[in-house]
């Protein structure tokens, strides 16, 4: 015979069941990353400097990473979010995803790989950002391969600039005769001798 007490546990049975919490819900979760969190997206330019000499980081087509004096189509980067903390890098113009090896060094590839094309995004309290390899443990960095200070202040650290490049126009900056890509291996890559270039730390729309 069902009494009012059967029929009340029946009831938080049928609740329960159609009620599960959404962590024991049953869904399958995306494959990639990168299409996770995909409102996270920023386009920038990742400004960097000493206190001589400034440059952003230029990541070419031929996946050959650089620092450059003036912001350039191949400077813009897509800083998209994918997961807390969690940025993937890639140029707007290569459409190449900024990579880090073993040993620190930076390369631009086509396909995205989590364990060198992942990087935690810490904000330090001056105001810029390093982005620090998830796997490798080591920082983006544009200070000559052979530099004792590779890993360490001031080349490691940037400001990502919001990008306010168009189409078809030139950086108001960019040098009348040339554009100069910089040799971080070469004796003075950054022209240490030249006058030094402001910080934008106050000005930047981050």
């Amino acid at each position: 015979m069902c009494t009012f007490s059967h029929i009340s546990s029946f009831c938080s049975a049928f609740l329960f069941v159609f009620h599960l919490p959404p962590s024991l819900s049953f869904y399958i979760p995306d494959s990639s990353p990168l299409l996770s969190l995909s409102d996270q997206v920023r386009e920038r330019h990742l400004y960097t400097e000493n206190h001589r000499r400034g440059i952003y980081l230029e990541l070419s087509p031929d996946g050959r990473v650089s620092g450059i004096r003036a912001q350039t189509h191949h400077s813009v980067l897509e800083l998209r979010s994918v997961g807390v903390g969690q940025t993937v890098i890639k140029g707007v113009s290569s459409s190449l995803y900024l990579c880090i090896d073993s040993e620190g060094h930076l390369r631009g590839q086509s396909h995205y790989t989590e364990a060198d094309c992942t990087f935690r995004e810490l904000l330090l309290a001056d105001g810029y950002t390093r982005f620090v390899s998830s796997h490798h443990g080591l920082p983006v960095s544009l200070a000559s391969n052979h530099s004792p200070e590779r890993l360490h202040l001031p080349f490691t650290r940037f400001l990502p600039m919001r990008n306010r490049l168009t189409t078809e126009s030139v950086p108001e900056h960019q040098p009348q005769n040339h554009q100069e890509h910089l040799n971080m291996d070469m004796g003075d890559p950054l022209g240490m001798s030249l006058n030094s270039m402001a910080s934008p730390l106050f000005s930047v729309d981050k």
